[in-house]
């Protein structure tokens, strides 16, 4: 496994939770990364999780087409369901650290501590996920400027199309709206 993007890995995690030397070496152990390339799907199993070391994804519902949530770098995700509908495309070339379901299942239990943190980043999960039921009850030109905040710079990396797709828009609307 590549030194650097490991590194970012721990640096993140220790952000949340400290790790003897052992603890960082089990988990770097059950971590593999994921490569894809821009246009292509993720392809997991059911419930693993993720961390997206670079690049962006979006979630997108093979049946409607309709996006519901862009991932940044930094971000922390879990793998759908089988039987979901939903499906994580590349938007660029992404690298994503990924941790089987079974194996992470294996270190909370043999590491207690790592519980709280991971407690946290399902919480932090979950809320993004409301952050979009609230964005969407805004006029227009507010949820627009709003996830133009959120995305912050990575805003100009994602096709406008799939900005207005996401705010339930049409991208002609949506392009003529102020930033």
């Amino acid at each position: 496994m590549q030194k650097e993007p490991t590194e970012k890995l721990i640096k993140t995690i220790l952000q949340h939770v400290s790790l003897l030397p052992e603890m960082q070496e089990q988990l770097l152990s059950h971590i593999f990364i994921r490569r894809i390339n821009a246009g292509h799907y993720l392809s997991l199993h059911e419930k693993d999780n993720f961390f997206l070391h670079s690049g962006i994804l979006k979630k997108e519902n093979q049946l409607t087409g309709d996006i519901a949530h862009f991932m940044l770098e930094g971000d922390f995700g879990i793998f759908p369901a089988d039987r979901s509908n939903y499906s994580f495309v590349s938007v660029e070339p992404c690298v994503l650290f990924v941790l089987r379901a079974q194996d992470l299942d294996n270190l909370l239990s043999r590491y207690k501590q790592l519980i709280s943190p991971y407690r946290d980043l399902i919480f932090e999960w979950a809320t993004q996920r409301q952050r979009r039921i609230e964005l969407m009850l805004l006029p227009a030109a507010e949820r627009k400027a709003a996830l133009v905040e959120r995305l912050g710079w990575s805003y100009n990396r994602i096709q406008n199309k799939d900005l207005a797709n996401y705010l339930h828009m049409n991208v002609s609307y949506f392009s003529q709206l102020p930033l």
